[in-house]
């Protein structure tokens, strides 16, 4: 069991959030989400994080973040992690 932590940064209604989701699910892997429409800390932190925009899903992989990411960024870092191997 990895002790590699997964917080997603999120909006309601977002389909990049939709597809994040998506593929942490079909990885078999936990994560944690913040909505950042609830929490103004945290969307100070993404903000902070992002040059002062506030994109989701902004995404953190134990100390990998990832901005709005694609399948196989994702996939990349859960390997780089050594939670799922990279998609073929």
């Amino acid at each position: 069991m990895s002790d590699t932590e997964i917080v997603m940064y999120v909006r309601p209604y977002c389909s990049d959030v939709e597809l994040a989701r998506d593929v942490l699910k079909r990885r078999g892997v936990n994560w944690r989400e913040v909505d950042i429409e609830q929490d103004e800390d945290a969307a100070a932190a993404v903000r902070d994080w992002n040059n002062g925009r506030a994109p989701t899903p902004t995404l953190w992989i134990g100390k990998t973040m990832l901005v709005e990411p694609g399948q196989r960024e994702i996939d990349e870092a859960l390997a780089k992690e050594g939670l799922t191997a990279a998609a073929q």
